[in-house]
């Protein structure tokens, strides 16, 4: 019986872990895509900037 209990529990343990590591992949997965999109039209700007100025 306390196999069983010992069993579930880190099964519930496991589901944890699994539930954080997708958090974890998620939230660095939308701060990289991020990052790109912003560096993406801060280098589109200065683009701009330079083609205004010297044509």
């Amino acid at each position: 019986m306390s196999e069983e209990i010992e069993q579930s529990d880190s099964g519930q343990d496991g589901d944890r872990l699994k539930d954080q590591q997708t958090a974890a992949v998620i939230a660095a997965s939308s701060f990289i895509i991020f990052s790109v999109v912003y560096w993406f039209f801060q280098i589109q700007s200065v683009r701009e900037l330079l083609e205004l100025a010297y044509g």
